[in-house]
């Protein structure tokens, strides 16, 4: 459990550090327009970045072949 926490508030630290430096990751358009990518730790961290806040979508392992349905947004739709 000990280590699970601490990976998960490793995470957690490293997301805040994407907002805070307002970091702007790798493009992954060819998924979803605007969806934006950092690998890290085995992991990539998908996000959406907004003048105002940064969005994470997923946390994926980053093995993982990924598509467009795990990144669809509702809310976006025309």
């Amino acid at each position: 459990m000990e280590v699970a926490t601490a990976f998960v508030a490793d995470i957690h630290a490293k997301i805040e550090w994407i907002a805070k430096v307002d970091f702007t990751g790798s493009p992954r358009d060819h998924i979803s327009e605007g969806l934006r990518a950092f690998p890290y730790r085995k992991r990539c961290i998908y996000y959406r970045s907004y003048p105002d806040r940064i969005v994470i979508v997923r946390v994926l392992h980053g093995a993982r072949d990924v598509t467009l349905q795990e990144f669809d947004d509702p809310s976006r739709a025309s």
